[in-house]
C-alpha cells in the first residue's frame, strides 16, 4: 500500500511539471509574453510573422545585445519597430554608432509605436497601460505628458528631434461611431514604387524637417499635409522615420498586406537585424551561456568526474594500512558492540566478582521495599545460601548457580 502510494505521488509531481512545461511552451509559442511589436511575439501585435517570411528569403536576425557590438551596416538593414516617441532618446556614443552603421551602407528603419491621440496636457492624467490596444480600440490611451516625460528623462541622452533636428506633432485621428479611432489615410508623395495610399493607425507625424529629409508619405486632413513617412540620405545608406509600426505587424500582414512597402523598407540589402533590446529583451550571459559559446561542454564534464574522483578518494582508502596505524587504532578500541555488553563491561571495570552477589542482594532489597518483600522463610533460606558461598574459598564460588538458586527459592510457592 505505501508503494503504491509513492509511485500514485510521484506520477501526480510528473503529471504536474509536464502540464506545467506545456503551459509554458503555450506562452512562449503564441508570444504574448513578449512587448508590442516584438520579432519573437506570434499575436497581432507582435511581428514574428514579417521576421519568419524575411527569414525565408534573406538572412535575417535577432539582436539582443547592446548598440556598440552592432558593428558597420553593409548590405544590411536596421529595424527599430515599436519604440515611444517620448522614448525616442540615444546618447552621443550611441548616435556615432548609428551614423557608423548608416554610412557604411546601412539602412536604418525607426517605426515608432501608435499614438492615437496627442499627449495630455494635464499633469496629472491617467498613465498609458503597458499594452496598446489593437488597431481599432474603443478608447484613446491615455499617454504620458511632456512635462511628465521630462521628469523621467535621462540628461546625457538627447532626443532624436534634436539631434536630427525635426519635430514630433500630433493630428488626432477621427473617431468612428463606435468610438473607436479611425485609420488615417496618407498619400504617396514621392515618385517611387511604393503603393498609392497607405493607412497610418497614428496620430504622430513629422515637422519642421529639414530639406535633407524626403517625404513619402502624408496625411492630409483638409488643407494640411502630415508627413508620416520621410527618408534621409546619410554616406552610403539612409534612415527612415515612420510614424506608425502597424504595417510591420501581424495583424497588418493578415488583413492589409503591402509587400512592396515592407520591399521598400528592407531595401537592397541582403541582411535584415531586429533590434529587441528597446522593448526590454536583453540577453545577460553568465557562465553556463558562454560555455555553450565556446563549446566547453567537455571541460565542464571533465571538471564533474574529477570532483565525483575527488569526493571518492576522500571517503574510500585504496591503501591497506600499516601495522603501525593498526596497532594505533587498536588501542583506542573499546570493549562491547551494544548497550547490554557495554553495561556488562562497566560492571566488570567497577564491581569486584566476589562482591557482585552481595551488591545485587542490596540493591534488590532496597528496590523491594516492604510490600514486595517475600517471606522470612525465604529471606532465610537465602541468606543460608549466602553463608555457604562465603565459606567457600573465591575461586570456588559460582555466584550464576546461586543466582539461579535464588529465582527457584522466590518463585516456590508457600
Amino acid at each position: 500500500m505505501k508503494k503504491g502510494a509513492a509511485l500514485l505521488l510521484l506520477l501526480l509531481g510528473a503529471g504536474f511539471i509536464a502540464g506545467l512545461l506545456h503551459l509554458f511552451n503555450l506562452r512562449f509559442e503564441a508570444g504574448d509574453v513578449f512587448p508590442p511589436y516584438s520579432s519573437l511575439r506570434a499575436d497581432p501585435l507582435g511581428t514574428k510573422a514579417f521576421y519568419d517570411s524575411l527569414d525565408e528569403l534573406i538572412s535575417t536576425q535577432r539582436n539582443f545585445e547592446p548598440l556598440h557590438r552592432l558593428g558597420d551596416g553593409r548590405n544590411t538593414t536596421l529595424f527599430y519597430l515599436g519604440e515611444s516617441p517620448d522614448n525616442a532618446r540615444f546618447s552621443t556614443n550611441e548616435y556615432r554608432i548609428f551614423e557608423t552603421f548608416v554610412r557604411s551602407g546601412g539602412r536604418l528603419v525607426f517605426a515608432f509605436a501608435p499614438s492615437y491621440a496627442a499627449p495630455r496636457a494635464n499633469r496629472f492624467a491617467k498613465p498609458a497601460p503597458a499594452t496598446p490596444p489593437l488597431v481599432t480600440p474603443t478608447n484613446a490611451p491615455a499617454r504620458r505628458t511632456r512635462r511628465q516625460a521630462e521628469e523621467f528623462r535621462d540628461p546625457r541622452t538627447v532626443p532624436i528631434q534634436e539631434y536630427w533636428h525635426l519635430d514630433f506633432d500630433y493630428a488626432a485621428l477621427k473617431r468612428n461611431d463606435d468610438g473607436s479611432f479611425a485609420p488615417g489615410l496618407a498619400g504617396r508623395k514621392s515618385e517611387t514604387a511604393l503603393p498609392p495610399q497607405l493607412d497610418v493607425h497614428s496620430a504622430l507625424y513629422f515637422d519642421s524637417f529639414g530639406p535633407d529629409w524626403d517625404v513619402h508619405y502624408a496625411r492630409r486632413d483638409r488643407t494640411n499635409e502630415y508627413a508620416v513617412l520621410i527618408e534621409r540620405a546619410v554616406g552610403g545608406g539612409s534612415i527612415v522615420l515612420a510614424a506608425d509600426s502597424y504595417s510591420f505587424s501581424n495583424e497588418a500582414l493578415r488583413q492589409a498586406r503591402l509587400p512592396a512597402l515592407l520591399t521598400w523598407f528592407v531595401g537592397r540589402n541582403h541582411h535584415v537585424i531586429f533590434e529587441e533590446t528597446h522593448l526590454g529583451t536583453r540577453s545577460d550571459p553568465g557562465i553556463a551561456a558562454m560555455a555553450r559559446r565556446y563549446r566547453l561542454h567537455g571541460l565542464m564534464a571533465a571538471l564533474v568526474i574529477l570532483a565525483g574522483l575527488f569526493l571518492w578518494r576522500s571517503s574510500v582508502n585504496f591503501i591497506p594500512p600499516t601495522e603501525e596505524q593498526l596497532s594505533g587504532e587498536q588501542t583506542h578500541q573499546v570493549a562491547g558492540k551494544d548497550s547490554t555488553e557495554g553495561f556488562i563491561n562497566l560492571l566488570r571495570r567497577n564491581i569486584p566478582p566476589v562482591d557482585i552477589l552481595r551488591i545485587c542482594l542490596e540493591q534488590w532489597n532496597a528496590a523491594a521495599g516492604t510490600t514486595r518483600r517475600p517471606p522470612a522463610s525465604k529471606l532465610a533460606a537465602m541468606q543460608q545460601i549466602i553463608d555457604e558461598q562465603n565459606a567457600l574459598e573465591p575461586r570456588h564460588r559460582n555466584p550464576v548457580r546461586t543466582y539461579q538458586m535464588f529465582c527457584e527459592i522466590l518463585t516456590q510457592r508457600t
